[in-house]
Formats: C-alpha cells, sequence, structure tokens
C-alpha cells in the first residue's frame, strides 16, 4: 500500500480517537442533572421503579413508563446491584452516566468500521466518523440517562452487521444483525426499522451462501421474529382499563403547539432565520420550531436547547454554529445527488432509503396524532442515523468520482466543517467545565 495512502488513512482514525475522549471528559465533568437532557427526571423515576419493584410499571402512571423495557431493565438491575451494597444514589447515576459514554463510543466506533467499509475515500471516511465524533447533539447522550444512547448503539450495530453480511456473505452477521435488531426494538418501538431491512436484504440480495429456499425461510423467521416483537411493544403501550394505547405524552406540555394539518409546516425550511439565531430551541422562534424540516435539521447539530446564556459569554460558540448548520447542508445535498443517480443504486442504497422512509413516514403519522415541537426532533430518526449518513456519503462519492473538480470543494467543505464541530465542542466543554 502506498505510503500516502497509510499516512491519510491515520486521519479517520485520529477523528475516532478523539471522538472517544471527548465523550470521556464530558461524561467525567457532566453532572447527572444537566442542561442537556431529555425528561431526565421521568427516566430516572422508570429506572427506580424498576429497581425497587423487580417489575415493570403500568404505561399510564409516568410519562416515560409506555417506553419499551430493555434499558431500564438493565439500568434498574445494575442500579438495585450497586444500591445493594451500600452505594449512594447519587454515585450510582453517576455510573449509570458513565454507560451512557461507553454506549456512545460504541455507536462512534460502529460508524467508523462502517465508514471504511463502505467508502475508500478518506475524505468521506473522515466526514461520516466526524459527524458521529464531534456533533453536539450525538455527544450530549453520552452524559445522559435515557434509552436515547443505548438504542443510538443498537441501531448502529445492527446496521453495521448486516452491511457486513451484504458486502462479505457471511451469515453469521445477518444472525448478529437480527439478535441485535431484536434488543433495539425492546429499547424503542421504532427499531422494527432495522428488522424490515434486514427482511428486505434477505429478500432481494442475491447471494451464494444462502439458496433461493432458504432465503426465503429465513425472510419468514425474521417476519415472524418482527412482528412478534412489534406486538409486544405495542402490548407494553396497552391499558385494558381505557382499551387505547399510551405513549409519552410529551404533546402535554405548553408552548409545544404544532400545526401539522397544514402542508406547510412539513414543507417549510426556514434557513435564514436558523442562522440568524444559530440554534432550534424548543421554545424559540417559531418559523424553526413550528416547522418541521428547519427544526430537525437544526435539532440534529445542536439538540432542542436554549444557548443564549453561553453565547453572551463566549460569542464565536454562535459563529461556529452558522458555519456548521450552513456547511452542514452537505449532508442533505448528498442525499439528493444520491437519488439522482438511482440507476446506479444498489441493495444499501435502496435497503437505506426504505428505513429512512419508514421512519419518516413513521414521525409525520405521530406528529399528525401529537402535535409537539420536541416530538419533531433529530432523536426520533435514531434508528436510521447511520442508514442517513450512508445514504449521503455514496451521494457525495458518485458526483465527486464523476465531476473530479467538485471534489476538491467537498473536501475543504469536510474538513471545514470537521474542524468547525470540533472546535465547537472543546470550547462548549471548556466553559461548561469552568
Amino acid at each position: 500500500m502506498d505510503s500516502k495512502i497509510i499516512k491519510f488513512s491515520i486521519i479517520p482514525f485520529s477523528i475516532l480517537l478523539i471522538g472517544i475522549v471527548i465523550r470521556i471528559v464530558y461524561a467525567n465533568y457532566s453532572i447527572v442533572w444537566n442542561d442537556y437532557t431529555h425528561d431526565l427526571s421521568s427516566h430516572i423515576e422508570y429506572t427506580k421503579y424498576v429497581a425497587q419493584n423487580l417489575s415493570l410499571p403500568s404505561p399510564d402512571k409516568g410519562l416515560e413508563f409506555p417506553q419499551q423495557p430493555l434499558y431500564y431493565v438493565a439500568t434498574g438491575a445494575t442500579y438495585r446491584l450497586l444500591y445493594s451494597f451500600g452505594i449512594p444514589e447519587d454515585k450510582i447515576l453517576n455510573i449509570l452516566l458513565r454507560i451512557s459514554a461507553i454506549l456512545s463510543i460504541g455507536t462512534l466506533i460502529f460508524a467508523y468500521i462502517l465508514a471504511k467499509k463502505l467508502f475508500n475515500d478518506i475524505w468521506i471516511q473522515s466526514l461520516l466518523t466526524g459527524l458521529i465524533a464531534f456533533t453536539p447533539a450525538i455527544i450530549y447522550q453520552s452524559g445522559m440517562i435515557n434509552n436515547d444512547v443505548l438504542a443510538a448503539f443498537l441501531s448502529a450495530g445492527s446496521f453495521y452487521c448486516l452491511i457486513k453480511y451484504i458486502k462479505d456473505e457471511n451469515k453469521k452477521y445477518i444472525i448478529w444483525a437480527i439478535i441485535l435488531s431484536i434488543l433495539l426494538s425492546f429499547t424503542k418501538i421504532s427499531g422494527g426499522i432495522i428488522m424490515i431491512m434486514i427482511l428486505l436484504t434477505l429478500l432481494f440480495k442475491k447471494n451464494k451462501i444462502i439458496s433461493t429456499r432458504k432465503s426465503l425461510i429465513t425472510a419468514c423467521i425474521v417476519f415472524f421474529i418482527g412482528t412478534t416483537c412489534l406486538g409486544l411493544a405495542f402490548l407494553r403501550a396497552y391499558i385494558p382499563e381505557t382499551k387505547s394505547f399510551r405513549f409519552v405524552e410529551s404533546y402535554a406540555y405548553e408552548g409545544q403547539k404544532i400545526h401539522p394539518e397544514n402542508i406547510s409546516y412539513f414543507l417549510s425550511f426556514n434557513l435564514k432565520e436558523l442562522l440568524t439565531e444559530g440554534q432550534s430551541y424548543v421554545f424559540g422562534n417559531p418559523k424553526i420550531a413550528e416547522t418541521f424540516p428547519t427544526f430537525l435539521y437544526g435539532s440534529s447539530f445542536f439538540g432542542e436547547y436554549n444557548y443564549s446564556n453561553m453565547i453572551k459569554t463566549l460569542p464565536i460558540l454562535k459563529n461556529l454554529m452558522q458555519v456548521i448548520l450552513l456547511l452542514g447542508l452537505i449532508l442533505p445535498l448528498g442525499i439528493i445527488i444520491n437519488i439522482s443517480f438511482i440507476k446506479k443504486w444498489d441493495i444499501i442504497d435502496y435497503i437505506s432509503t426504505a428505513g429512512v422512509t419508514i421512519n419518516l413516514i413513521m414521525i409525520i403519522s405521530f406528529l399528525s396524532r401529537y402535535p409537539s415541537v420536541c416530538n419533531s426532533d433529530f432523536r426520533y430518526f435514531t434508528p436510521v442515523f447511520l442508514p442517513l449518513i450512508t445514504l449521503s456519503g455514496r451521494g457525495l462519492q458518485k458526483i465527486s468520482k464523476k465531476f473530479r473538480h467538485i471534489k476538491l470543494i467537498l473536501v475543504l467543505l469536510t474538513s471545514i466543517i470537521i474542524f468547525s464541530e470540533f472546535l465547537w465542542i472543546i470550547l462548549f466543554i471548556f466553559t461548561e467545565i469552568k
């Protein structure tokens, strides 16, 4: 191998290592009750209920109680075990926080090895690894106690194993993909999307490992497993007394009303307002918070939080946020470009698109029933984080190969956005510690 290639391949690996260090530092200095969490007290309430009662709570007795139980069973068992050794609650919660950091690191590692598996171009490997390594909204998960971080880990692992199976035609990876997707289904109800992607792969991928008959049998088994998991997931949210399903009631919060009945809500992308604000605060500018594409895009980078006080302390943070939000448009642009090359698609493009599309339909349906701003942020795309960036990366790769002069521009933009995110998160952590 050319020494120059070896030298430049160090870049994505270095990004991986830096991303790991950042998560360790953030988790070490972060406090449990920080400002960058989601419904923290309700997640802890669920965990403590399982720890104290050794059973699951009724879904209508708490905000997060309808959530799928795997994360809370795991954290509840950990809580009970540590408490039996006389460890106080505050220390137990800090241990749970550090477990989140470990899971977040695992997600980052899966993103890195997936990028290495799918792309030969170092700059695309660096972009995809850098997005998971340095994007603030993803790093925050390493300092949270909630089920999003486990869902992100399991979905990343399952998708990687699925891609590994497609590329290497080794059936042990499809087994691991199924196992991880089952665990994902019992973490988030939307985790069934990965199971559908596995099913589509088995039905439409021609391979030498499994014959047509065995493929069909395997697909039927996966379909049975998937429908069983889905049924159990809905059973978890069912309330016999009222004969209805009870989901998380974030839509009940004041000041978060949206109007999904208006088509403009789903089609309006107010980039000017987003760049002006530099953030997508859940109670902020209505032109951002109350338009689906704008809020989803902004929260994908910086979550749904208010940075006004921090920006007053360090104004450069807002400038970096504006750069990141502007240059980050190369990601949706990559997806659009990939669609234009649809005639050259392979199974990876098709299953990734299917997963993202199904996830989007589910979110639109959910918003129509539970119209709230916080139901439209990036966390609802957790099962398809890696499929999304895979589609974008493949689009950018195709356009760079067809038009060589564009590659230099894309490499430059990639370098700027990765460095900007890195600098922003370093300044953010420094400000928080200080």
